[in-house]
């Protein structure tokens, strides 16, 4: 009874920090989370994505970076529920990162399961059973896990597929009718985000080694399980095979970097095309040292243990990704489990692994969202290793308890100032130091425009945030059928889709050299031509002008 309050305490801890103002902080909706709760809405209100496709199993072709579209469909009630705005957007990934918490400790109880049926005998199988309640407390309290939850992260639902899913392959190794939906949430996964559509078959290879034995025994529900995962997959495998899935890879890839062949063909010259530099300096050797680098960078202690990742949009950029006190533990915890439990430690390794095998191809690394999929292995290691810790004090000053109780009360400051101040920076100073980082401007304009807009024939909006028409469809909460009737678009050369004007609204992508009379502009702070009449000016957080709203001036609207 004792666990269950205290998982149902761990529960509500979760859910509070990953909800508590989410509609203010972060600051403003990025420009993929006013995408997803467009295309949301626009399904709410016609069932089709906002090019018009009807209900897209495939993807959803959005700015044409070609969405997965498991996240769209799981926001949609929410904005049929609470309408199109902060909360609804945000509150699907806040809801999966929490059930998440809550996932953990099940998958932590079934990793150990053969250990804590022990527990009556054994007591180092006693402390295997409060790993479940540590790892979940760990997650639930983890920097990592807070940010990505607290925004519209496509990345965070698809961990929850992912924990779900290994939960369910564990359990099948008790009961083997698990096995025909096991694979159901890696499926899901692979509609969800993109990075995990390389890591779930990877990691779902390496499960399949692991309880080769099991799966040997049980070959036809674990066969049944995979025919249903196909089936599953056929509605988006022609995307994947697409020319479109290419490109998006291609685009953010380490092995269509051209200087990387500039550099092999450079030193092969300088030694006059010699057979030692043919090889040493062939392009294949650059391609695959860039990618070590890379991937060693997804483990570099600055990143998870310091400053966290460069993009504000994943961290703070003042505590890392893991807390800096965990960092021993985190070494104990691996350590003492590949002494007392390989085959546990050596799953949960490749799982870790498994992660950042996708992310390193990515040209930016280290990068916390990309590799997001290697939680909670982090806290389990780390769980593993305070309370490895904890029973060693209590084996070795066994006339001393004091000593077990100060490691207590210490452990417990550590994590009570690590969490505070963590979230003293989250509230008090992220906003305003990073308000930019996240397109800050277009709400508070257009709500002023709101107000002012009846006055005027055509409403000039700047791309220089970017994907004005996306802001201004969302927070107008303009009908889609409106919009298919009125926009002005086109795709570009590479595939990126861009709208010029729909309704009153224009969108071009310089300031026109004379304003027009009863025009309305919102354009870069400090940019309004001579005598043109301001009538507003938009700040961000930290009080730095970024938008003005002007027209052509008194008496010539």
């Amino acid at each position: 009874m004792t666990r269950k309050i205290l998982l149902l305490l761990i529960v509500v801890l979760a859910m509070t920090l990953r909800v508590y103002q989410m509609n203010h902080n972060p600051p403003s909706l990025s420009w993929d989370e006013v995408s997803i709760g467009y295309n949301a809405y626009s399904i709410v209100k016609t069932g089709k994505d906002e090019h018009g496709r009807f209900l897209p199993l495939d993807a959803f072709v959005a700015y044409g970076d070609y969405k997965p579209p498991f996240a769209i469909y799981a926001t949609a009630p929410f904005v049929a529920l609470l309408g199109l705005n902060e909360l609804s957007v945000r509150l699907p990934s806040a809801l999966f990162g929490t059930l998440t918490v809550l996932l953990t400790y099940f998958l932590v109880q079934e990793l150990f399961w053969v250990y804590m049926k022990k527990a009556k005998r054994d007591k180092f199988s006693l402390l295997v059973c409060w790993i479940p309640l540590f790892a979940a407390a760990l997650l639930a309290i983890s920097p990592w896990h807070i940010n990505i939850s607290r925004a519209g992260f496509e990345a965070n639902i698809a961990l929850f597929f992912v924990v779900l899913g290994t939960y369910l392959v564990l359990r099948a190794q008790r009961n083997s009718r698990y096995w025909l939906i096991a694979w159901v949430p890696y499926v899901v996964t692979i509609y969800t985000f993109n990075s995990s559509r390389y890591f779930a078959p990877i990691f779902a290879l390496a499960l399949c080694i692991f309880f080769w034995k099991n799966i040997r025994t049980h070959w036809k529900p674990f066969a049944i399980g995979i025919i249903i995962s196909a089936v599953l997959l056929v509605p988006i495998t022609p995307h994947l095979l697409s020319k479109e899935a290419r490109l998006r890879f291609a685009e953010v890839n380490i092995f269509t970097d051209p200087s990387v062949v500039t550099t092999a063909n450079e030193r092969i010259a300088r030694e006059q095309n010699s057979l030692i530099a043919k090889i040493v300096n062939n392009r294949r050797v650059g391609y695959a040292r860039s990618y070590f680098i890379h991937f060693f960078d997804n483990l570099e202690p600055n990143f998870l243990f310091v400053t966290g990742d460069g993009n504000p949009k994943f961290s703070i950029r003042d505590v890392g990704q893991l807390y800096m006190f965990e960092a021993p533990f985190l070494a104990i915890g691996l350590f003492a489990m590949f002494l007392s439990f390989p085959q546990t430690a050596a799953l949960l390794l490749c799982w870790l692994v498994a992660a950042i095998i996708p992310a390193a191809t990515a040209r930016e690394t280290p990068h916390a969202l990309r590799i997001l999929n290697s939680l909670p292995t982090w806290q389990i290691f780390v769980a593993f290793g305070i309370l490895c810790s904890l029973e060693y004090l209590k084996k070795k000053y066994t006339q001393k308890i004091s000593l077990h109780n100060v490691f207590i009360i210490f452990l417990m400051a550590l994590y009570g100032l690590g969490i505070t101040y963590y979230l003293h920076n989250y509230y008090r100073h992220y906003p305003k130091e990073f308000s930019s980082e996240w397109q800050y401007g277009y709400r508070e304009a257009l709500a002023n425009v709101a107000k002012i807009q009846g006055d005027y024939n055509s409403i000039v909006i700047g791309d220089s945030i970017g994907r004005p028409y996306m802001y201004t469809l969302f927070y107008t909460k303009t009908d889609p059928q409106e919009f298919w009737k009125t926009k002005e678009d086109s795709f570009d050369a590479a595939g990126f889709y861009h709208v010029y004007g729909f309704g009153k609204y224009r969108f071009p992508s310089s300031l026109p050299s004379s304003l027009e009379p009863r025009t309305l502009y919102v354009w870069d702070a400090g940019t309004a031509p001579k005598g043109a009449r301001i009538l507003n000016t938009i700040r961000r957080l930290d009080d730095s002008p970024v938008l003005d709203i002007f027209d052509k001036g008194a008496g010539k609207i």
